[in-house]
């Protein structure tokens, strides 16, 4: 026979449930809606472009003197405005759907959690994304200029020669290069391969050829000459800022790698840590002729139109399909 063990027997107390109910509703501010969406995120990254992109639509109302407190105060003619201020100013339509994307997605999740009763900002039509990357990419010749550049007896010419080596090789996005860890090189089935920690804590695993492997052996061997301690843990790109606490390098550092030996290759053109992922990604397309869904899977890219922008053989004529077309009738058969 089954014993009660405990019975709730007090009364509802109205006043005590009132409080309770108000603090279910309460919001301080937008930041507090915001806190609560980004919390379905896992990705670091993920959380921190999308808390960058909303902050940059709130202080635009801002400018116009609109402050929003709760997501049902944001209107169709808010998103529009700061829709046609961004056209305005230049931005490429890739960063433009980019940061409406993240107030929609906003949105939707106010819906989804009956913080509004409809999305006011479907009537507003977001601009059509470039096919084409608009990304510089390095030739073959700047690339090897680059990575022969850093004075690899210093522990500074070292890692700024794996960092361009890795980018080059791997077609790695800047967070991917830093965050890679001693642990995540490792052999798979005769592969030697690295793990790679991609957008939305997405994993991939990529091959090291050869040339690439004795790069990073190489690159540890000398850090350990240079009193380089390495474990299991610590991440692989090491400066002195960094040598002695086990903290990743920095994504501006990277960037700065690149516009030194571009700059130092006599290469003049804006490029970034971007223009060496574009470079491996067009590389393989175009020369090596690989199939754009094994480029897609080396990229990390979910989605192989986001391959294609960097695909520079749909503008090329010799293959065009348009060769193909016939209409003798001695070929009908």
């Amino acid at each position: 026979m089954s014993k009660k063990v405990y019975e709730i027997t007090a009364k509802v107390d109205q006043n005590l449930k009132s409080k309770f109910e108000e603090a279910e509703k309460r919001k301080v501010s937008i930041q507090d809606f915001i806190q609560d969406f980004i919390q379905q995120f896992v990705s670091d990254q993920t959380k921190k472009a999308y808390i960058a992109d909303l902050k940059n639509f709130f202080e635009f109302l801002k400018k116009g003197d609109v402050t929003i407190h709760h997501p049902n105060q944001i209107k169709g003619h808010h998103f529009q405005f700061y829709r046609d201020e961004l056209i305005e100013n230049g931005y490429s339509s890739a960063t433009i759907n980019r940061r409406l994307v993240a107030i929609r997605s906003f949105i939707k999740w106010a819906m989804a959690c009956k913080l509004i009763d409809y999305n006011p900002l479907d009537i507003v039509k977001l601009p059509k994304v470039q096919t084409e990357s608009p990304t510089l990419a390095f030739d073959d010749q700047e690339v090897l200029d680059m990575i022969n550049a850093p004075d690899t007896s210093t522990m500074t010419g070292a890692t700024h020669k794996l960092v361009m080596t890795l980018l080059f090789s791997l077609g790695l996005r800047r967070s991917e290069l830093v965050n890679i860890k001693v642990d995540d090189l490792r052999k798979e089935r005769k592969h030697w391969a690295v793990r790679i920690k991609g957008k939305g804590g997405k994993e991939r695993h990529l091959p090291l050829a050869p040339p690439v492997l004795e790069a990073i052996k190489e690159y540890t061997d000398k850090m350990v000459g240079f009193g380089v301690q390495y474990s299991p843990g610590d991440y692989l790109l090491c400066t002195q800022k960094t040598r002695y606490k086990n903290t990743p390098m920095s994504g501006t550092t990277v960037y700065r790698i690149i516009e030194k030996y571009a700059k130092a290759c006599g290469i003049n053109k804006k490029v970034s840590p971007h223009s060496c992922r574009a470079t491996a990604i067009s590389h393989l397309l175009d020369t090596q002729k690989t199939p754009i869904r094994d480029v897609a899977i080396f990229a990390g890219h979910s989605k192989i139109t986001t391959t294609e922008r960097y695909d520079k053989r749909r503008e090329g004529l010799d293959n065009s399909a348009a060769y193909d077309i016939d209409y003798s009738s001695d070929k009908v058969s």
